[in-house]
């Protein structure tokens, strides 16, 4: 979390802040540890609560705006909705069921990303693939202690839950907030020890950041373009999330794994693939999913959307900023490009475009105002869903799949965060009113007929 938030904020606002920033840590590690040792006070219920609200608040605009405009098209809209919704019942303390449904969900879930962690680690084998399988065993733990009911009681599940999201991300902050003071004034933030970790920059490239805002101010826009597996397969047979997150296989048998590109016309087009193409033997699976670079092949880089759309096809999806550092990105590109090495697991297509876009996007929630911006950026529950996604692909890799729900939710954050609430449900109500005024033409199209 801390890294992500360090990462939209950008090293010019936070280094003059490092001493607040270090003492924030500190007292949030001391708050975590003075929860434990009170647990059962009941005086984080309040703040707990009216977390629960904002989280309800923002489920009902969510499930308004997408029945406003239409479900068939906007149903992943409503499920977002129905998901803060559920997270506002896991957090709201409710005194008759001693909070054991959270209980179980909280026990659930840890158990769950434990596993997957677990299994991950052994599958792809990166560098701390070690820190991963620790990492997987303390969650399966906690797991066990949740749903145990001891030492901690299901009643107080969320409190307890909630002073290690304060000791760990207290911990996170203390360690970014004191190499700031250290880091130069053009350096990119992803320069900390913190981002040396593989789907971040790994730390090998980072880009020099100019002395121009964070925030383009030209017409320059920076897209960001999805090959989903289902889209570009043809007539494929349909998986549920397997074909979302991983690969569609057509009637055929033939597998699609989609693609990632970025383009920022017309200088830059961000578009990497194996120069030959890779075999994808069942046989060679577990072989192929390492992270090592035993499987790094010669790639290449395509030279633009329109020559990758006639060898293939466009694009389904696309998703457009408009707050981001060109030179930013010029940097990075320059040195990224410099190599063509391609691994499925470590160095591919979206693995690229990701890097890309934090290089593009560092700073670009920065406002002028450090500790508003903070506070908006920390209120807002599509930071955390990104959050979510980007854990997903820190413990395996990124896929097109998971870059488009990461570009959708980062877009959201540093475009339209402010108003968020006002601004959704004044759109749900202009595209309602543009269906009926089509409608009634329509009608009366026919009627004169």
């Amino acid at each position: 979390m801390i890294r992500l938030l360090f990462l939209l904020l950008g090293a010019r606002a936070l280094k003059p802040m490092w001493r607040l920033l270090a003492i924030a840590g500190v007292v949030w590690m001391l708050l975590g540890i003075a929860i434990l040792f009170d647990l059962s006070d009941g005086a984080l219920s309040f703040v707990l609560d009216t977390l629960a609200i904002f989280l309800v608040i923002e489920g009902l605009v969510e499930i308004a705006a997408a029945t406003s405009i239409g479900l068939r098209d906007h149903w992943i809209d409503a499920l977002r909705g129905g998901a803060f919704l559920f997270a506002a019942f896991l957090v709201f303390n409710v005194p008759w069921d001693n909070n054991i449904g959270a209980a179980m969900v909280f026990g659930a879930a840890f158990l769950i990303d434990g596993l997957f962690r677990i299994a991950t680690a052994f599958l792809v084998r990166s560098p701390r693939w070690r820190v991963g399988i620790v990492a997987g065993l303390i969650e399966m733990c906690l797991a066990v202690m949740i749903l145990s009911a001891w030492p901690v009681p299901h009643r107080l599940t969320v409190p307890f839950c909630f002073a290690l999201l304060l000791l760990t991300s207290g911990y996170a902050l203390l360690r970014m907030a004191l190499p700031l003071r250290q880091l130069p004034d053009s350096a990119s933030v992803t320069s900390l020890p913190l981002y040396a970790a593989r789907n971040w920059q790994g730390g090998k490239v980072h880009p020099i950041l100019s002395d121009a805002s964070h925030a383009n101010e030209d017409d320059n826009a920076l897209n960001v373009y999805v090959w989903t597996a289902i889209g570009s397969a043809k007539d494929p047979e349909r998986r549920l999330l397997i074909d979302r997150y991983v690969a569609a296989v057509d009637k055929k048998g033939a597998i699609s794994t989609g693609h990632s590109a970025l383009e920022m016309p017309p200088e830059i087009y961000v578009s990497h693939y194996p120069a030959n193409d890779i075999d994808h033997s069942p046989d060679d699976f577990r072989a192929l999913l390492s992270a090592g670079h035993e499987n790094d092949v010669p790639g290449r880089f395509n030279e633009s959307l329109a020559i990758e759309a006639a060898a293939w096809c466009m694009p389904d999806q696309k998703i457009t900023f408009r707050r981001f550092n060109p030179q930013a990105l010029k940097s990075f590109w320059e040195a990224y490009s410099k190599d063509t090495t391609y691994n499925l697991t470590a160095r591919n297509c979206s693995t690229t475009v990701i890097q890309a876009l934090d290089a593009a996007t560092e700073g670009a929630a920065h406002t002028g105002r450090p500790w508003r911006d903070l506070f908006r950026i920390v209120s807002d529950p599509h930071f955390w869903l990104m959050r979510i996604v980007r854990g997903r692909a820190e413990a395996m890799t990124w896929t097109p799949g998971l870059v488009l729900d990461y570009t959708r939710l980062l877009e959201q954050v540093i475009e339209h965060s402010e108003h968020r609430w006002r601004r959704r449900i004044g759109e749900a109500f202009r595209a309602r009113r543009e269906l009926i005024h089509k409608d009634e033409q329509a009608g009366r199209k026919r009627a004169a007929a």
